[in-house]
């Protein structure tokens, strides 16, 4: 009588380690739906917002620091037909105000700014996908998601970091510091709507957009399919810079 030697018991395979918060902000770029799949499944945010908010404090200070703004003020001034209708005195007042403010307001822009904006985009996009297609995503999850989808602006502003660095006081322009936009290559007497348009075609923003679309649809991807989730995204962007567009026309 033959007898059946004990099987062995079968090898389990090693589950794959979860990746760490700063693999997360390297996985995005290198391995997006893998990892933001990995986000759907234990929503992280913290890591990405609070690096994109301390660089965009320090780009704010640099610009504060770097950047002429009576002579900035100025040229923005001669760009609009109303001042030239005015009193110098009135002009003169106008300028000073600016010039007083101008710093100011561009450190406060960084500080307060950056969360609100990420927050907005989080509300928008959440509510676009659980309207459209269904999505009953968490807004844990979306705000993750799209916290990990700025990933290239914080590239942006490292980029940013280093060039306001480098640059002499004076010899910087606040609105195209970082020549990533159509609008950098455009005259200064280029049209209000070219111009408009032009700061839309933004790379890191385009960038940013894509993995938004990505990010989504691997968070659902039963019913976000990321042709849906790119023709959601990119739609909603594209009605905003035509609205943009047309109001600089007028």
């Amino acid at each position: 009588m033959s007898t059946n030697p004990l099987a062995a018991p079968e090898m389990q395979p090693a589950s794959q380690p979860e990746t760490g918060a700063l693999g997360r902000l390297t996985g995005v770029i290198v391995s997006p739906t893998r990892t933001f799949g990995e986000i759907a499944r234990r929503s992280t945010w913290v890591v990405p917002l609070l690096a994109l908010w301390v660089l965009s404090i320090i780009v704010s200070g640099l610009l504060a620091q770097k950047t002429d703004w009576r002579s900035f003020f100025e040229r923005q001034m001669s760009k609009n037909s109303r001042f030239d209708q005015m009193p110098q005195d009135q002009k003169d007042n106008i300028l000073e105000k600016q010039v007083q403010y101008g710093p100011k307001f561009a450190f406060a822009f960084g500080v307060i700014f950056t969360p609100i904006f990420v927050l907005l985009i989080t509300l928008i996009y959440w509510g676009a996908f659980n309207l459209f297609t269904g999505a009953a995503l968490t807004f844990k999850t979306a705000f993750g998601m799209v916290s990990h989808a700025f990933v290239p602006l914080i590239i942006s502003s490292l980029l940013a970091i280093i060039i306001l660095l480098i640059k002499p006081r004076g010899d910087v322009d606040p609105e195209h510091f970082l020549a990533s936009s159509l609008a950098a290559f455009l005259p200064d007497d280029a049209p209000k709507w070219l111009a408009a348009l032009g700061q839309s075609l933004e790379l890191f923003w385009i960038w940013t957009l894509a993995l938004v679309a990505i990010g989504f649809s691997a968070a659902s991807p039963k019913k976000i399919k990321p042709a849906g989730a790119f023709l959601t995204v990119f739609g909603m962007w594209a009605v905003w810079v035509l609205g943009k567009v047309a109001f600089a026309m007028f």
